[in-house]
């Protein structure tokens, strides 16, 4: 029998009382979660307290799910134990969402006889509304605070592939779902680090592609350099891109970098045109968002990046966002790892952008690198002289890149990883 599980444990908070008073509404809740997991119910008992309170207790084939309510705190805890390889994260979220729960505290904890030795505890929720609204505890506070202040919508348009909302208040921003892109009062920090370094080390930067990007914002910064000749820009929502080009303020931010006759737009999804392109590129740069769900994943996979070989020139050179290594560092490491199981080497470093703490990204190439000399040609205005700075490591990040793993079609984790190391509930 297979010792493979996992475990969550779970605090809600700011759950509906009636709901918790409630133990047939309860059971069937616990029931409808039990069979998601594909798990067989072999007992249940759920005891009412008086006057108020519930402990339930599914005995599931190899496992348990149980409950224990406080109506009068608006409070449950949940234990649920799984054996096997079924991811149980998601079924626990909807847990949670069907108590009503507002905030809550979520632990995954990997189980069997692989984990003995060193077990992990994973930090999934830290009290945050992420879990009823999606995106960024943060992000989802600081865009509430902005829209109910004094604020302009520049654009909004919600679509089949996410809402996207451009706000002045005091800075421009642009959310994704709730997520913030960009703040103008430091955008430049981040596009100045994904841009400049992989320009620094090109040979020849003539032929550029840019996969998502399509505020112009790293445009923007590809266009400084003279050598350039041809951009491609491959971005799936074309209504970013038409915010881009059409409103005002985003306009003079990328400083109406579409306009320019070397940019070409292609409104396709990356995967796509890269399967069909028949092009050498010079340069890759790719802006993805960060990898939050299993489509986003596969924009992260050894399948995508050997894809990514195929389009670069024979010392052709890309650079991918790579979140956190001080936040996600299993992400980060393994977005690495998975360059490397496709044949890159890497070239790995990291910068301070306010909007978003310690941000990480990765060079790839055909033949080693070493570091790159920024070039003073070209106007920079966060970036040190000396690059190397920028690829020292803390010992916290370090230490965790044993724990990365090949991020492919056939294993598809690292939103997972993503997800159990807490920046996306």
């Amino acid at each position: 029998m297979d010792t493979k599980g996992e475990h969550l444990l779970m605090d809600a908070f700011e759950c509906d009382e009636v709901i918790l008073n409630d133990p047939s509404l309860l059971r069937r809740i616990l029931v409808e979660a039990a069979l998601d997991a594909e798990m067989e119910v072999l007992h249940c008992y759920f005891h009412q307290f008086t006057p108020q309170g519930i402990t339930g207790i599914l005995v599931l084939a190899t496992s348990h799910l149980s409950i224990h309510t406080w109506p009068e705190e608006n409070y449950a805890s949940l234990d649920f134990y799984t054996c096997g390889d079924k991811e149980i994260i998601e079924i626990g979220y909807a847990l949670l969402k069907q108590l009503a729960s507002k905030k809550a505290v979520v632990y995954s904890i990997s189980r069997g006889i692989q984990h003995a030795e060193t077990p992990t505890k994973n930090r999934q929720h830290a009290e945050s509304t992420r879990l009823l609204n999606g995106g960024d505890d943060s992000d989802h506070v600081s865009l509430q605070q902005i829209l109910s202040g004094q604020h302009d919508i520049l654009f909004h348009q919600k679509n089949s592939i996410q809402d996207i909302q451009l706000i002045k208040a005091s800075d421009i921003r642009m959310y994704l779902d709730e997520q913030l892109q960009f703040s103008s009062l430091d955008e430049h920090a981040y596009h100045e680090a994904l841009v400049h370094p992989i320009f620094a080390a090109s040979l020849s930067p003539r032929r550029i592609l840019i996969l998502g990007g399509g505020d112009g914002l790293a445009l923007r910064e590809v266009l400084k350099y003279k050598e350039v000749k041809e951009i491609d820009l491959v971005e799936i929502d074309a209504d970013v891109v038409n915010a881009a080009m059409n409103v005002e303020e985003l306009k003079k931010l990328n400083q109406r970098s579409f306009e320019d006759s070397r940019v070409t737009v292609h409104i396709q999804d990356a995967v796509d045109y890269l399967s069909l392109n028949s092009a050498c590129y010079d340069i890759i740069i790719i802006d993805f968002p960060d990898p939050t769900n299993k489509n986003i994943s596969a924009l992260y996979t050894k399948e995508f990046y050997a894809l990514l070989q195929r389009s670069l020139s024979r010392s052709g050179l890309v650079v991918c966002q790579s979140n956190s290594p001080r936040d996600t560092p299993i992400v980060f490491w393994s977005i690495n790892k998975t360059m490397k199981a496709s044949q890159f080497y890497t070239l790995s470093y990291h910068t301070i952008i306010p909007s978003f703490g310690d941000w990480g990204f990765h060079i790839g190439s055909k033949t080693p690198l070493s570091a790159p000399v920024l070039s003073t040609d070209v106007s920079s205005t966060t970036l040190p002289s000396d690059f190397t700075k920028l690829m020292r490591f803390s010992p916290h990040s370090l230490s965790k890149k044993q724990f990365a793993v090949v991020n492919s079609a056939e294993h598809l984790v690292l939103h997972k990883i993503f997800k159990k190391e807490g920046l996306y509930l």
